[in-house]
């Protein structure tokens, strides 16, 4: 046996922060550790065969933390392990009662909050790219070649199904702000 795994796409089966940290907390129990987050690592994510550890794992995007910000976390006990994207990962291990990453509801409502803006933002990008060549194509058909309006069309399918997976996901965040 392996004592080595790589997962693939992570990140995209995990939608909710907290699906995602719960994920992480399972996969520790069974004894895979990942010791590092990378820009990358929601494409594909290396973990190495240890003793079962019980952590807690926090998923906290942070677009611009505050200088304060990984002080703060490490003064109540929590490791870095390093940022995907924007967001910040962070773990603790411990025995007994899991602990809490977020001192109240509001916290945790602000946390999911920013993801989703960020899911939100990306959305509307999309749908704004579909109905921008939807446009071109009813206006501009007669002018294009007929490769460039196959091509036109190829782009339209791709940026829709982008757009539906990201209204889809978007539904799931903003309603599930208090996991």
């Amino acid at each position: 046996m392996s004592d080595r795994k790589i997962v693939f796409f992570s990140a995209f089966r995990h939608l909710l922060p907290s699906d995602y940290e719960n994920w992480l907390e399972r996969m520790a129990a069974d004894g895979w550790h990942i010791h590092h987050f990378r820009q990358w690592s929601s494409l594909f994510m290396t973990f190495q065969r240890d003793k079962p550890k019980k952590y807690r794992f926090v998923y906290d995007p942070q677009v611009a933390p505050r200088p304060e910000y990984q002080a703060t976390y490490e003064q109540f006990g929590w490791e870095y392990l390093g940022c995907m994207a924007s967001a910040h990962f962070w773990r603790m291990e411990y025995e007994g009662e899991r602990p809490q990453a977020f001192s109240d509801l509001e916290g945790l409502v602000d946390r999911n909050r920013r993801n989703a803006i960020a899911v939100s933002a990306s959305f509307f990008i999309f749908l704004a790219g579909v109905s921008a060549i939807t446009l071109a194509l009813g206006f501009a058909s007669d002018s294009l070649s007929a490769g460039d309006r196959i091509q036109l069309i190829i782009a339209d399918i791709f940026f829709g199904m982008i757009a539906l997976a990201l209204g889809y996901i978007m539904y799931l965040m903003w309603k599930n702000l208090l996991r």
